[in-house]
């Protein structure tokens, strides 16, 4: 047991960090997939300024080998002003996990927000608003678009999960929004296929060092 336990600890780790989406399970499948140890760092109702604040304890203090980040669902409410992060905050707020993940020598994969499903998200927020706001299919793009420029900008894996899952409709649940079942598997082989090359690049890295010593 102590052996087994040994080699579970050595296992790679990823830090899935993220909103209600990320919190409903597809971490377990990632982990189970990699043969990492991939923590759920998900928290229902997060937007990227409420993250930020859990970040070191929930994200940093791991020490990961690895980071997803996955917000934005809830950063564009602008029904709710206590809830709401405008789009060029969430920006900004991406760039500050980044650099800090990157600090503590983890590499960063980044997510856009998935597709919403209009009909189910507006029985219960005001369509009115986001009408006024440019209309959601707007807001949505903005928030796209924004999180491929810093992915760019900082020269790291992007996972357009808007773009992706816009093709596999069987990714969401009915009320619009979280993932069914069947997407959490969908979002786990995404992500996945991103953390993954990442993995390798790290392990290469320590086994460098290990046989020729630190340079």
């Amino acid at each position: 047991l102590a052996v087994q336990s040994a080699v579970l600890d050595s296992r790679p780790k990823v830090v899935c960090f993220g909103d209600s989406i990320t919190n409903r399970g597809y971490p377990a499948i990632l982990g189970e997939s990699l043969g990492v140890e991939a923590i759920n760092a998900g928290v229902g109702g997060n937007t990227t300024t409420k993250a930020l604040r859990r970040m070191k304890q929930d994200v940093l203090d791991h020490k990961p080998d690895v980071v997803v980040i996955f917000f934005g669902t809830n950063d564009l409410r602008v029904d709710n002003k206590t809830v709401h992060v405008p789009v060029a905050e969430y920006r900004d707020n991406l760039r500050t996990m980044i650099a800090a993940c990157r600090q503590e020598g983890a590499s960063v994969v980044l997510c856009t927000l998935p597709p919403i499903e209009v009909e189910p998200f507006f029985t219960r927020h005001d369509r009115g608003v986001f009408d006024q706001a440019g209309g959601l299919p707007k807001l949505i793009a903005a928030y796209q678009q924004d999180a491929s420029r810093v992915a760019t900008d900082n020269r790291i894996p992007l996972v357009d999960l808007q773009t992706l899952l816009t093709s596999q409709p069987e990714w969401l649940s009915d009320d619009g929004v979280h993932p069914s079942d069947a997407g959490n598997a969908i979002i786990a082989k995404h992500i996945g296929d991103a953390v993954a090359p990442l993995l390798k690049t790290k392990a290469a890295t320590k086994t460098s060092v290990t046989h020729n010593g630190p340079r």
